[in-house]
C-alpha cells in the first residue's frame, strides 16, 4: 500500500514538472515578453522574399524592420508583420511590446520578433530641439465663406 502510494505521488509530481515545462516551452515568447517606451530611430517596410518568389498576395506580405530607443539610451531591433507599424514614422514616440526568440532557437535565440505596437505619440519636445510645426486645422463648412483676418505684425 505504502508503495502505490508513493508511485501516485512521484508520478503527480511528474506530470506537474511536465506540464510546467511544457507551458515555459510553449509560451516563451509571451512570458518574457518586454514593454519598451522610446523614439523609432529606424522603420523599414520590407516584402518577404517568399512573397516575391511564389507571388502569392493572399498572406500578409509586409515586413517591418523596427530599430528604437529607449528613454535610457538602449537601443532595440525587431521585426513585425503588424500592419500598424505603416502609420508609425521615424522620430514618433512608442510604446512596443517585443517578444523574445527562445534561448534554444540558436539562430535568432536572444532577439526580437513579433514587435506589437501598443500606443504611438510625438515626442515631448527636449531643450535645444526645434519645435515641429503645429498642424493646420482643416476649416468646417461654416468658415469656409467667412473673410480671412489678417495676421497682426508684432
Amino acid at each position: 500500500m505504502q508503495g502505490i502510494r508513493r508511485f501516485f505521488r512521484m508520478l503527480i509530481v511528474l506530470v506537474i514538472v511536465v506540464g510546467a515545462v511544457a507551458f515555459l516551452v510553449t509560451n516563451y515568447a509571451w512570458l518574457f515578453a518586454k514593454t519598451i517606451q522610446g523614439q523609432i530611430v529606424e522603420i523599414e517596410k520590407t516584402i518577404r522574399p517568399d512573397v516575391v518568389v511564389h507571388g502569392d498576395t493572399q498572406r500578409n506580405a509586409e515586413n517591418y524592420a523596427i530599430l528604437i530607443q529607449d528613454d535610457k539610451g538602449k537601443m532595440f531591433t525587431a521585426t513585425a508583420t503588424d500592419t500598424q507599424w505603416g502609420v508609425a514614422k521615424k522620430g514618433y514616440c512608442v510604446i512596443a511590446t517585443l517578444q523574445r526568440y527562445p534561448p534554444w532557437d540558436v539562430e535568432n535565440g536572444g532577439t526580437f520578433y513579433n514587435a506589437r505596437l501598443r500606443q504611438v505619440y510625438r515626442c515631448p519636445q527636449t531643450k535645444g530641439e526645434e519645435a515641429a510645426p503645429a498642424p493646420v486645422p482643416a476649416e468646417t463648412p461654416s468658415e469656409g465663406n467667412a473673410p480671412a483676418e489678417p495676421a497682426s505684425a508684432e
